[in-house]
């Protein structure tokens, strides 16, 4: 990894404040400013990911909140869960048709798709210091 020197004028106040945590969990005061700038950085999108995964996850660092609470609590058609439903059934008694094997392959990957895009909404949400709902929360239907 390549390393690189920024110098960076800062006012009293926030110098001493960076100074005091420094101190309090006896790290050198570049950790520190290392570790905050660090976890003001938008998620990272993962590089093994397919190409269009990757530019749309992305893409969202650029929304707004609104936008990706949106996106964060999104579902799926029920129309597509209740197929889906029927298809896996079909599936587990080993009565699907081709056509039904694609379906429910297709359905499955716009379910994956989903998460993953909730997912990083959420991540990107936290990063800008937004409360997450609670996994408690999230179980309550809407």
């Amino acid at each position: 990894m390549t390393a690189h020197t920024i110098t960076l004028t800062l006012p009293e106040s926030i110098y001493q404040r960076l100074q005091s945590q420094a101190q309090i969990i006896t790290r050198p005061l570049k950790d520190v400013i290392f570790q905050i700038l660090w976890q003001s950085l938008p998620p990272e999108v993962e590089e093994d990911l397919p190409f269009h995964y990757r530019m749309e996850l992305e893409s969202m660092a650029h929304l707004s909140d609104d936008v990706l609470w949106q996106i964060a609590q999104s579902t799926l058609n029920k129309d597509k869960v209740a197929l889906y439903d029927i298809l896996l059934a079909r599936h587990k008694a080993e009565q699907l048709t081709p056509i039904g094997k694609k379906w429910l392959t297709q359905l499955r990957e716009d379910a994956e798709q989903l998460m993953l895009r909730k997912a990083h909404a959420y991540a990107i949400l936290k990063n800008r210091g937004h409360q997450l709902p609670t996994l408690e929360e999230l179980r309550e239907p809407s």
